[in-house]
């Protein structure tokens, strides 16, 4: 699975939570504020994240913006370099390829563990 970053008309956090069920992913609806810009990192899991409510922006390992708002739908592999930037709460639907209670801490793993 590549990165995609794609819009469309927003959905509901009901529709996307069976989507992600329909697409073989554990789904977990959550509100997300992001007080400050984070630092680059990576997740363990793959996962396509809804947003259902409210802005988000974030950028890739390239510096490259991507601003969300409803409708908006992010599909990226495990590994894939990003960071959360500054952003009001926001409801978001995360669709994990692994269930939530194996992800390991800390949740932003840092760039040098994908060398290792």
């Amino acid at each position: 699975m590549d990165f995609e970053f794609t819009t469309s008309k927003p959905v509901s956090e009901v529709a996307a939570l069976l989507e992600a069920e329909k697409m073989g992913l554990h789904g977990l609806a959550i509100d997300l504020e992001i007080p400050e810009d984070e630092e680059l990192h990576w997740h363990e899991f793959g996962a396509t994240l809804w947003l259902i409510e409210g802005a988000a922006s974030l950028a890739d390992e390239h510096g490259t913006i991507y601003e969300a708002k409803p409708g908006c739908r992010i599909t990226a592999p495990a590994g894939w370099l990003h960071r959360a930037l500054a952003s009001p709460t926001h409801r978001l639907v995360v669709g994990a390829d692994i269930p939530f209670e194996d992800w390991t801490a800390p949740l932003n793993k840092p760039p040098a563990d994908l060398l290792g």
